[in-house]
């Protein structure tokens, strides 16, 4: 009797050994597809490596990620989620289902799990993550906090522009332009690091518009056109910086260029303002016109048409 206990004990520890090389030698084909990029292949292997031994979890987590690839999103969630289930606390998988759910425009569920993986990493990256996911559901109060927690920890040049916009966007709530202030030392200390970073001194230059200081506007906004010439942004933040410069030539000009890179009812309705300062009421009357009849629905269609009208009967009075 106890012989064949003993024997019984022998050959469940073979079976085990042998479904676990089994496992073994399909896990670890599955992981030399994933780093080849055949990540439809290492699918297959991950599966039937999880088929050979249901107990080996921390397989589910390799599924997943290579599901994530195939942009298959609810499979990889199944599957991060099983892994997750033996371990709660693996940072990764809390940060890829986070990323997963942020994809999706599921801002709710992204934040919980960035909260979750934030508890077991505080790396930029990770911060970078919850402050744009605070951004889209419009809690600025929240990803300021971050923000500063980025800019207070020398602030990765990478995180730089995150953080300013988070700054922008609170102060265009606050009415604090010192928050403009603190933006603009974030591009500037970038352009130090990036002379090339064209996001930069575009930002630089309207953060100095919004401060009223012109010069400065049109040095940084010079910068940017400099380093994309056929910028539709450039050209028409430079015509605006004219414009409240009262440089009309210069300011149509610029103007004039952005239309001809993208034309959007704001630019032809800045350019026909450009024209009614610079005394050329005939051609802001036509671009006007032309505004209305193009683009159907514009928040201030109403208020254009009446000013139009009155363009019209102050030109037949004179």
């Amino acid at each position: 009797m106890q012989g064949l206990l003993i024997e019984r004990i022998k050959t469940y520890f073979r079976q085990v050994r042998e479904k676990m090389s089994t496992f073994d030698a399909y896990f670890t084909r599955g992981g030399e597809l994933y780093n080849e990029k055949k990540y439809n292949l290492a699918v297959e292997f991950f599966k039937i490596a999880l088929r050979q031994s249901n107990a080996e979890n921390y397989a589910y987590y390799n599924l997943a990620l290579a599901y994530q690839q195939l942009e298959l999103d609810d499979k990889a969630l199944e599957n991060y989620k099983i892994f997750l289930e033996s371990y709660p606390t693996d940072q990764n998988s809390l940060y890829n289902v986070a990323l997963i759910h942020y994809k999706r425009k599921e801002f709710e569920d992204a934040i919980k799990y960035f909260v979750e993986s934030f508890k077991y990493k505080q790396d930029e990256a990770n911060v970078k993550a919850l402050a744009e996911t605070y951004m889209q559901i419009g809690d600025i109060e929240k990803a300021s906090e971050l923000a500063d927690y980025i800019f207070n920890s020398d602030c990765n040049k990478k995180y730089a522009m995150l953080v300013a916009k988070v700054f922008e966007a609170k102060e265009h709530l606050a009415n604090d332009f010192s928050l403009t202030q603190k933006a603009l030392d974030i591009y500037l200390k970038l352009l130090e690091l990036q002379p090339g970073n064209f996001d930069a001194a575009l930002a630089a230059s309207v953060a100095y518009s919004k401060m009223g200081d012109w010069e400065n506007a049109i040095i940084y906004c010079n910068l940017a056109i400099e380093l994309k010439p056929k910028s539709y942004d450039a050209n028409s933040q430079m015509g605006l910086v004219l414009y409240c410069s009262d440089n009309m030539p210069e300011c149509i000009a610029y103007y004039e260029r952005a239309m001809k890179i993208k034309k959007d009812y704001k630019i032809h309705l800045n350019l026909a303002y450009a024209y009614e300062k610079a005394g050329k009421i005939d051609d802001a009357i036509q671009l006007f016109k032309e505004t209305l009849t193009k683009f159907n629905n514009f928040p201030q269609k109403e208020d254009v048409r009446k000013h139009v009208r009155q363009l019209m009967e102050k030109e037949k009075v004179n």
